[in-house]
C-alpha cells in the first residue's frame, strides 16, 4: 500500500488521530456544539486548501485513492475520472470551503452545510482507508447530531413552571 511517501507508523498514526477525532465530534456536536462548528471549520477549510493545492499541483496523486476504493469508485478512478481530475477536485473544494463558512452561522444556513458535509462524508467513504474509513461516516453522524441541536445555544429556553414561581413569589 503506498501511502504519499509517508512512513506506515505516520499513516496509522494520522488514520487512529482521524478516527478518534471523528468519535470525539459526535460527543462534542451534543455537549458543546459550538467547538464542534469551530471544528468542523477548520476540518472543511483545510480539506479545501489542500485540495486546491494538490489539484493544481500533482493531480494525479488522487489516482492513488484507487488503491483502497471499493470497485465501483476504482474503476472510476482509473478511467473517467482522469480527465476531469482537476475541475472536478476544485469544485470538491469549493464545496468544503462553502461547508467550512456555513459553520460561521446558525439556522438554515448551518444546517444546509451539515447535510452538504454527511453527503460528502458518506460519499468518500467507500474510499477506504485514504479517506481514513470509517472517520467519514462517523464525521457524518457528528454533523447529523450538530444540526439537530442547531440553535440549542442561540435558543433562550423558557424557564421551568417551578422558577417562575419562585421568581413571581420573590417580587
Amino acid at each position: 500500500m503506498e501511502t504519499y511517501g509517508i512512513s506506515p507508523l505516520a499513516f496509522w498514526c494520522a488514520y487512529a488521530a482521524s478516527n478518534l477525532v471523528a468519535m470525539v465530534l459526535i460527543w462534542t456536536a451534543k455537549k458543546h456544539p459550538g467547538f464542534t462548528k469551530s471544528a468542523f471549520f477548520v476540518i472543511f477549510i483545510g480539506a479545501a486548501a489542500a485540495n486546491t493545492y494538490i489539484a493544481i499541483d500533482s493531480p494525479w496523486a488522487y489516482q492513488d485513492y484507487a488503491d483502497t476504493a471499493i470497485p465501483l469508485y476504482k474503476q472510476f478512478i482509473l478511467g473517467a475520472f482522469e480527465a476531469i481530475i482537476t475541475p472536478m477536485i476544485l469544485l470538491i473544494a469549493l464545496a468544503q470551503l462553502l461547508i467550512a463558512v456555513s459553520m460561521l452561522f446558525k439556522g438554515q444556513f448551518l444546517i444546509t452545510g451539515c447535510w452538504a458535509g454527511i453527503i460528502f462524508g458518506i460519499s468518500i467513504a467507500p474510499l477506504g482507508l485514504y479517506a481514513a474509513f470509517p472517520a467519514t461516516l462517523l464525521m457524518a453522524v457528528a454533523l447529523f447530531v450538530l444540526q439537530k441541536n442547531n440553535g440549542v445555544e442561540a435558543k433562550k429556553k423558557k424557564p421551568s413552571k417551578l422558577s417562575r414561581i419562585a421568581a413571581h413569589a420573590l417580587k
